[in-house]
Formats: structure tokens, sequence, C-alpha cells
């Protein structure tokens, strides 16, 4: 008994002693700029492994902490990691501030990997555009806005306006909204001028091959348009714009928050009264539109781990152009879809089931311009049906993502043969996120496509992310894609007497596939710049092009046909650097080196150089002021006379500049105006280029943050 009587009083004495050692500390965090108290802020000790939260007044108190110098960690989205060294005890309170990150790389961002990552700890390799470069831009469309973006080329015509990457044409890039595929391309080509900036909450973009998780039409990328949430239990939100060539843009929205529900109604109409760049000719060079959208969005949370989500969009545009001395084009276009989502949390597993519908119509019209008669009319109607069942599981080494797809798609027009085409589609993809270390991550993926009409495709895609430290990231990827040839591709049949040309379809094409090499550097301070190079490498092949089969029946006779195969290659340098806190400058430059082993040339209205910059500076009194310059080197465009003779143009370089400054007014209105392309660059040709605009306006945003 002795014995253990002198151990147990020596325990007594060391828990004692390590009690004695065992200390605690209290503190404060604050916003570095307005000195507002921060709720929910991160803090971690990681010499004992203990963390807490901040209260709804920024206050913090830690315990069970050992005795000596302590390195502490606070963290915040939006807000730029701090690390405090404290020596334990402390005696007093600690203060903290924390200064709003700059550049943001904790967004969160879902396209490349299609579960919720940190921009920097994501795999993929992905792009954002968000906040204050949304609003400060004067864009009024998604074009506007990604036109100003390195490596992404818009391109505009009669049957819209579509955007390439890294040498990719539009009909290979997928545009999602909302995760959701937006249907409804003409001529290969889907209008993304449709889409209003004000609704927009971010934009990711994801170039390369990206069909292991999307299909086709990913091959040369991906950018999803994320549309606003509401935050906050009521808001409500307009913007007015007037501005040259008759411009008009009108947008309102309301959102709410009530409980579990959530909705967000909005809606905007859009003018524009064309231009004309050369007078002393009967025909216009820029159509004349009107465009209508509306947006609901409704979530409500069921319980502890279900969610469930409807929206709907409608979308509907008339253009107007007379194209020659005898016509008027005249195009409408109707757009339609609905959504619903039921998601299912707990624990580690998520399973996500959706079903979506969407309807478009396009109708083109040819009217003589002196007898108003019809001469040719043209109607498409295409329609998809979508089922999805995703499944995803959070390890601590492996994330695993999975699916199923099913999709149902039509086709009613008078270009097709026949009248009416109808396909399915079944996908089934499989994803491994493998985090080997803390500075390791790879991710595998693969997915099958079976068609009822072109049968079989297999997708791989292989990413690996390297941390050589906590500010900067190498990724190196390789992936395969395809897209699938069109309805019109395997079943056009059209005739246009007028011109004198016959389009046949091929029902035997395969789909064109794609290999896909990049290399991604980036770094940053989140208070002060980020630095990135892309370095991307694209073999084409089975690429579906028109071969000319020579006159029948006295009209030139064309067939689609898998032909050519191409690469493209090049670099991005990408550059954001804060002067000061309200001085933030940019700059970027695109080297696109492309080649058409069919024919031993360059690629058409590729240009080789692109050059971005810009500059954004917020004076004392609130005022903002945004400058972006845009440099695009000569571009080469091949066409074939009527000797079938081909025809080599050069487009000459331009530069232009735009500018637009937000001025705060009170009762939470905001004056705004700008000027685009104020080096007036025309291009009557191979514009469309209408020379210099101004616009300006008001917005007004009443937030109830009760």
């Amino acid at each position: 008994m002795p014995f253990v009587q002198k151990i147990f009083s020596i325990l007594l004495i060391v828990s004692g002693l390590l009690a004695m050692d065992a200390e605690s500390i209290t503190g404060q965090v604050r916003d570095g700029k307005t000195g507002e108290p921060m709720a929910n802020v991160n803090i971690f000790i990681g010499n004992d492994g203990l963390g807490t939260t901040t209260d709804e007044n920024g206050h913090f108190s830690l315990s069970g902490l050992t005795a000596g110098e302590n390195v502490i960690e606070f963290s915040h989205i939006g807000y730029s990691t701090h690390y405090e060294t404290a020596k334990i005890p402390f005696s007093g309170t600690l203060q903290v501030k924390l200064m709003r990150a700059l550049i943001q790389m904790d967004a969160m961002v879902v396209t490349g990997t299609r579960t919720e990552r940190y921009l920097k700890d994501t795999p993929v390799t992905t792009q954002v555009i968000k906040g204050e470069k949304l609003t400060d831009s004067g864009a009024a469309d998604l074009s506007q806005l990604l036109q100003e973006s390195n490596g992404v080329n818009v391109v505009a015509n009669q049957f819209g306006t579509g955007v390439e990457l890294n040498g990719f044409d539009s009909d290979h890039i997928l545009i999602l909204v909302d995760g959701m595929k937006m249907v409804g391309r003409v001529n290969g080509q889907l209008d993304i001028a449709q889409i209003p900036v004000d609704q927009i909450d971010r934009i990711e973009i994801v170039k390369g091959a990206t069909s292991a998780l999307y299909g086709s039409e990913a091959m040369g990328g991906v950018i999803n348009i994320l549309t606003k949430n509401p935050e906050t239990p009521m808001t409500i939100h307009s913007e007015n714009t007037l501005g040259a060539f008759g411009r008009q843009d009108h947008t309102l929205s309301f959102s709410k928050m009530d409980g579990d529900w959530f909705w967000v109604l909005s809606g905007g109409l859009r003018q524009y009264g064309g231009y004309d760049l050369d007078e002393s000719t009967v025909w216009e060079d820029g159509s004349q539109y009107e465009k209508r959208n509306v947006h609901l969005k409704i979530s409500r949370k069921i319980g502890t781990y279900i969610d469930l989500r409807m929206d709907g969009r409608y979308f509907d545009e008339n253009q107007s152009l007379i194209s020659s001395h005898v016509f008027r084009d005249k195009i409408r276009n109707d757009r339609s879809s609905i959504r619903t989502q039921l998601k299912y949390r707990q624990d580690k597993w998520a399973l996500n089931g959706s079903i979506e519908h969407s309807d478009y119509s396009h109708l083109f019209d040819r009217v003589v311009v002196k007898s108003g008669n019809i001469l040719k009319g043209s109607l498409t109607d295409n329609r998809l049906t979508s089922s999805n069942l995703n499944f995803s599981r959070e390890g601590e080494m492996h994330k695993f993502i999975g699916g199923l797809g099913i999709d149902q798609e039509g086709i009613v027009s008078d270009r097709v043969h026949g009248g009416e085409r109808k396909s399915d589609l079944v996908n089934l993809f499989l994803q491994d996120e493998i985090h080997i270390s803390s500075k390791w991550i790879v991710l595998s993926g693969l997915r099958l496509d079976r068609h009822s009409i072109y049968g079989r495709q297999f997708s791989p895609k292989i990413s690996i992310m390297y941390k050589p430290e906590m500010i900067s990231r190498i990724r190196l990827a390789y992936g395969e894609g395809f897209r699938a040839p069109s309805f019109k591709e395997l079943f056009l049949d059209y005739s246009n007497i007028s011109v004198g040309y016959h389009i046949v379809g091929n029902g035997e094409l395969k789909p064109e596939s794609s290999q896909n090499v990049s290399l991604d550097i980036e770094r940053w301070h989140t208070g002060k710049y980020h630095a990135r190079i892309n370095l991307f490498w694209n073999e084409i092949s089975g690429l579906i092009d028109y071969k000319y089969l020579g006159l029948i029946d006295g009209q030139s006779t064309y067939h689609s046909i898998n032909l050519t195969a191409v690469r493209t290659r090049g670099v991005e340098l990408d550059f954001t650097y804060f002067i000061m806190d309200n001085l933030e400058t940019w700059v970027g430059y695109s080297l696109l080196d492309t080649w058409d082993k069919e024919n031993n040339r360059k690629l058409s209205l590729k240009a080789k150089h692109k050059v971005q910059a810009g500059l954004r500076y917020e004076f004392l009194n609130g005022v903002k002021l945004n400058l972006r310059l845009q440099h695009l080197s000569e571009r080469i465009n091949w066409e074939t006379d009527l000797t079938e003779q081909t025809v080599k143009h050069i487009i000459l370089p331009y530069t232009t500049l735009n500018a637009h400054v937000t001025i705060p007014l009170p009762w939470g209105l905001q004056a705004f105006a700008g000027g685009k392309n104020l080096t007036n660059q025309v291009d009557k040709v191979w514009g469309p280029m209408p020379g210099r605009e101004w616009y300006g306006g008001i917005r007004f945003d009443f937030t109830n943050k009760q």
C-alpha cells in the first residue's frame, strides 16, 4: 500500500504541473478596413491541434494551451489568412485585424470537378470572373465580358455571338448555366449574348478537353455561368442603361429568404438599333434586336439533409438586318428551360438527382424589301430532356464522384432529311480525386457515352496537382475529348435556290476526337498579386467539314465528312498586381499557333497574338474607374471563289480601349457611364465593329439585412 500511495501522489503532482502549464487565451477579431467585429472566423493552433470560431461580436477563447510560444492561424473566406505569434501565458486580450483578400483564391468553384472546391485547391485549372470585375466592366451581356478575358476569343455573326478557347471553335465549347446545358446552336454557334451580366454571380472557365465529365461539346473546354443566390432576407436590384446606336438595357430582380425557403425572380429587356458602316450601300452591318428574358429560381431545405431546387428560364429575341439590295433577314429565337433538382447529404455522402427539359425554336425568314414577300423561311425546333443521378463521397484520401445520365434529344426542321430526327444517349462516369499527401493530388476520370446514332465513346482524363508551397500550384493534365456530329451534319438536306448550292448530310459521320495536354503554373499573394502561365497542346482528328462534290443538277453540292486533322498549341500569361489596395492593374498575353494538316495552312480567323491590359482605381469618395485595352494581331481568312480557287485574305490587327466609371449616390443608387472602342476601330468587311460607343445609366440596389 505505501508503494501504491507513492505512485498515486506522483501522478497527482504531475497532473498538477500539467494543469499549471495548460493556459488559455482570449481575443477579438475585426475587419482591418472597417473595424467591424467579424463572426465565424476560424482559429487554429497547430502546436496543440486546437481550434474554435469567433462569436457574433468577434470574440473567441481558447483553453488547454501549452505554455510557450504558439502560432495562431486566423482565416475567413474573402480575407487573407493571418498568423499571430503569441507567448503563452498571455495577459490581456489579443486584438487581431483581418484584411480583405484582394486576390480571391478561397472562392468556391464546381465546374472542373463537379464538386465544390476552393479555387486554390481544385486540381483542374479554372479561371474565375466574379465580383467587381462583373459590375465594373460596363458589359451588357456575357459576350462583351468574355471578350476581354485572356485566352478567350469572341466571334460574332448573323447567327449570334460565340466563344472560342485554345483555338477551338465555338461548337467545341460547352456552355452551362448553373450546370445546365444550353441548347439551340445555329450553324454550330450558341448565342451567349443572350445572358445579361447583372444576373451572374461568377463565371468559371475550364480550358482543354473535359469530356470525361461532360461528354460531347466539352472537347475544347467548358464555360459555366453561375447565377446569383440571395444572401440577405430581401434584395431588390434594377439597372437601366441608354447608349449609342439605340441601345437600351433594363433589368429588374427580386430575391427573398424566408426560413428554409429562398427565391429569385429576375427579368430584362434589351434593345439595339443596329448600325450601318457604309451609307453608300443599301445593306446594314449590325442587326437590330430586341431581347427579353425571365428567370425564376426557388430553393427549399427539407429537414436536415435534403435540399430541393427548381428553376425555370425563358428567353426570346427578334433580329432584323438588311443583308443585300433585295432582302431583309428576320430571325426569331425562343428558348425555355426548366429543372428540378434534389440533393441529399449526410456525413461524407451526397446524392444528387435532377430532371431537365429545354426547348429552342429558331425561325429564319428572308423577306423581299420592296414587296414584303417571304422568299424562303426556315424553322428549327430543338428539344432536350436530361435525367441525371450523381453521387459523391468525401474521404480522407479519396474523393469519389460518379453518375448516370440519360439524354433524349430531338429536332424538327425543314433543313433535315425527313423533317424530324431523334436520338438517345446514356452516359456513365466515375472520377477519383486522390490526396496522396499534403502536397500531391491526382485526379483521374473516365466517361462512357453510348449514343443511338454514333455508338460508343470513351473519354479519359488525368490531372496532377503539386503544391510547392501554400501560395503556389503546378497542374499537369492529359485528357481526351470528343464532339458528336449534330443533327444537321448527319441529316441535312437543304437547297438554297437563290444562291445556288445544295448541302447533303452524312449519316455515317463519326465524332470528332481530340487529345489535350496542358501545364499550368500559378503563384499568388492574396494581398498583392496573382501570376499564371499556361501551356497547352491539342491534336484534333476527324474534324467535320463540308466537301465539295461538284455541280449536280445545276447546283454546287457539298457533303459533310470527317475530313481534316488540326493541331493547336500555345501559351497564356496572366499577371494581376495591386499597386495599392484601391489600385489594381492586370496584363495578359496569349500566343496561339494553329495548323490545318489537311490543307497545310493555318486555320482561318485565328489571331496568333492577343494582349489584354487593364486598370481599376477607387477614389476616396467611392468613385471607381475601370480602363481596359485589347490588342489583336492580324488574322488570315481562306475563301474558295467561284472557280474553286483558294483566296487568302489578310485581316489587319487592331487595338481597342474601353472605359467605365461608377459614381455612388444616396439611397442605394449608383450612376455609371462609359465608352466602348474609344480608339474608334472599324472594320467594314470583317467586323462587326460599330465604332465608338457611349453609354450611361442608373443602378439601384436595396438590401434589407434584418
